[in-house]
């Protein structure tokens, strides 16, 4: 598919110096001692007790690859010069170590959303359980850990099976314990999705894990494949665990992300008919989703942006996944190429070390020119890492889901500094004429941090729709920006 613009976001900026939990809508992060002294449960316990009448529950056991098409990418997934491996057919989505468990009514979430301003298309309609839970999954083809955060209704009626949401979080950090597992304010807005009868499974990325053994590396930013497939393995682990809590989710599964997790939604949607074969795709929500990573990054490398330094940390965590940290001297000048790993790795949020105050100390001149003149998609050596991780021109062709009930919410914010949406609305407009089934909002005045609160109302109800099997049809003429349901009068 050949990209019209496209480009990367970035974790620090205007809209996130704040901090970098992108998907943290505002509203919801004034909430922390609310949700702490909420909680009813044993926040000492070391594990979830199993359920002494848990009904038996047969799970589908994974389906990685089996057809010629999805065989042929599990057999050679490596891109960009990166070393040949194999995705692993078996040994991953195990649950193991699980941590303790904290139960909320589903008024006292009632009262949690409203004390944050959250706007709610109907009261939350269950109790609510979350805890921690670490499980198998798989880089490049070798075994790894990760760990999660799931949420699931804890009054369903006997027999009801939830089906699955995989709720991924935006840019939070690049290294060990950087992820939702620590995140207690993040893990309120699982709980209130769980209480529409979901179970939530909210992953840690790979290098972001609080639970098992760390992650050899940083955290390979805004790379789709890393992500996508670990965010599939914890839903797997997750359906697995609750089997001893009487839970037997649905082999269903719905996909929610903002900002970087937009970027995790999409490529969820594209890597899941490859890796996940047995869980049905019911629906996706994209949330302010870097898509075209070129275009972004053409115009971060252009001028100076707050995405500027996103390109920067993308580079410096991109290359080592596939194998170039010994030529981040052809992209970044000297003390750049070593400080912003060294950042990286000492916090969560490195703050300024990462935000440069002139493209020509960060970057070199060799790049700099190239881009000026052309596109980053053609610098020898990076450019592929860019065009593989953008939705508009990675070689891995979309499978279709076949319900008609799937579909695609696409939410941008009108006053974002960070993902523009000049860029965004022109990939919206080639992904959807490329048929990829999608429906668009723009809520009016939102910056990058406000889209997905404001949109939450919107989120909600397409995510029943596509529950309820309700037909969808694609929207490719955009509507103009409008108020969201969920913007503050």
């Amino acid at each position: 598919m050949r990209r019209g613009v496209a480009g990367l976001p970035l974790v620090y900026g205007p809209d996130l110096r704040h901090g970098l939990r992108l998907m943290r809508a505002p509203a919801l992060v004034s909430t922390l001692a609310l949700l702490t002294l909420a909680a009813c449960g044993d926040d000492a316990a070391t594990a979830i007790d199993a359920a002494p009448d848990a009904p038996a529950c047969a799970l589908a056991a994974p389906q990685i690859a089996g057809t010629p098409p999805t065989d042929a990418l599990a057999d050679s997934p490596a891109r960009c010069g990166a070393p040949a491996y194999q995705w692993r057919r078996a040994g991953v989505g195990v649950p193991g170590e699980r941590g303790p468990r904290t139960d909320y009514s589903a008024a006292q979430l009632g009262v949690l959303a409203q004390a944050a301003g959250a706007t709610l298309p109907s009261p939350p309609e269950h109790a609510v359980a979350i805890a921690n839970l670490s499980y198998t999954t798989q880089d490049r083809g070798a075994l790894v850990e990760s760990s999660t955060v799931v949420a699931f209704p804890t009054d369903l009626p006997a027999g009801v099976r939830p089906p699955l949401l995989l709720l991924l979080h935006g840019t939070s950090g690049f290294r060990h314990a950087c992820g939702p597992t620590v995140d207690t304010q993040f893990q309120l807005l699982g709980a209130m999705l769980a209480s529409y009868g979901w179970v939530v499974v909210t992953p840690d990325y790979l290098g972001l894990e609080s639970v098992g053994a760390d992650y050899p590396a940083l955290h390979p930013y805004l790379v789709g494949e890393a992500t996508a497939i670990a965010s599939l393995d914890a839903a797997r682990a997750a359906s697995q665990a609750l089997v001893a809590d009487g839970i037997c989710a649905r082999p269903e599964l719905a996909v929610i992300g903002g900002s970087q997790g937009g970027h995790a939604a999409l490529w969820v949607d594209r890597l899941a008919p490859y890796y996940a074969r047995e869980l049905e795709l019911l629906g996706t929500v994209a949330t302010v989703p870097p898509s075209d990573l070129v275009g972004h990054s053409d115009r971060a490398l252009r001028q100076l942006v707050p995405a500027s330094a996103n390109v920067l940390a993308t580079l410096a965590t991109e290359a080592p996944w596939y194998g170039k940290a010994a030529q981040l001297g052809d992209v970044l000048d000297p003390p750049w190429r070593t400080d912003v790993p060294a950042a990286l790795e000492e916090a969560c949020d490195p703050g300024g070390v990462v935000e440069p105050s002139a493209l020509s100390d960060v970057f070199t001149d060799a790049l700099l020119t190239h881009v000026a003149t052309g596109s980053l998609a053609t610098f020898p050596g990076f450019g592929c890492l860019f065009t593989e991780n953008s939705l508009l021109d990675t070689s891995v062709a979309r499978i279709t889901p076949t319900s008609p009930s799937y579909g695609i919410l696409f939410v941008l914010g009108e006053a974002d500094t960070l993902v523009v949406p000049e860029i965004e609305r022109a990939a919206y407009d080639e992904l959807c004429a490329a048929g990829v089934p999608l429906t668009y909002l723009e809520c009016q005045g939102a910056s990058h941090t406000r889209a997905t609160a404001w949109s939450l109302p919107e989120i909600v109800d397409f995510l029943a729709a596509r529950r309820a099997r309700t037909p969808f049809a694609a929207q490719c003429t955009r509507p103009a920006a409008s108020r969201c349901r969920g913007t503050p009068p």
